[in-house]
């Protein structure tokens, strides 16, 4: 029962590398400020170079984000997590 939960609770996050987050950061730092309350603290594991969790936004963000975020591997996981449009 833990393993599902667990499992559950990454189905919303948005991962990448430290230059994803960095550069989804900087563009949610410039365009919805508001958001960045979702992020997780860069200083958490992001030394390394695998993808981790960035962030975990809610739907209405997710759905925000997907209209309006240019960068490509943030809709590409947004599609994922939702198999489809949010």
């Amino acid at each position: 029962m833990e393993r599902l939960s667990e499992t559950m609770a990454a189905i919303d996050k948005i991962y990448g590398t430290n230059h994803e987050y960095d550069e989804f950061r900087t563009w949610i730092y410039e365009h919805r400020k508001s958001y960045l309350k979702y992020f997780y603290p860069q200083n958490q594991g992001y030394e390394r170079k695998e993808p981790r969790p960035i962030c975990n936004m809610p739907l209405k963000a997710d759905q925000w984000l997907f209209q309006n975020c240019p960068l490509l591997w943030v809709r590409e996981r947004i599609l994922e997590q939702y198999d489809g449009e949010p």
